[in-house]
């Protein structure tokens, strides 16, 4: 699933992050809970993507990849960041 919340760089520290709505509240608890009731939803009707095992293909160079590994190596091998899934 995606975050919900994102970090301003790989391995920041947690007092970079930044607090959309207060936590504590109603508000925040009814944003909680629809967040839940959300990703139940997506996850019963399979309206998830898994990144481990999905297969794209370069926009570049066309190659076949599995997974955001697969792309990740090819992106730092050959500078592509162009990929779409099939």
């Amino acid at each position: 699933y995606d975050a919900l919340a994102l970090a301003a760089f790989v391995d920041a520290p947690e007092e970079l992050d930044v607090t959309i709505h207060e936590l504590g509240n109603a508000q925040a608890s009814e944003v909680e809970r629809g967040a839940a009731r959300l990703v139940e939803a997506c996850h019963q009707a399979r309206a998830f993507t898994d990144t481990a095992n999905f297969t794209l293909r370069c926009g570049v160079c066309l190659v076949g990849l599995k997974g955001e590994k697969e792309a990740l190596v090819h992106a730092k091998a050959t500078g592509h960041q162009n990929f779409q899934e099939y």
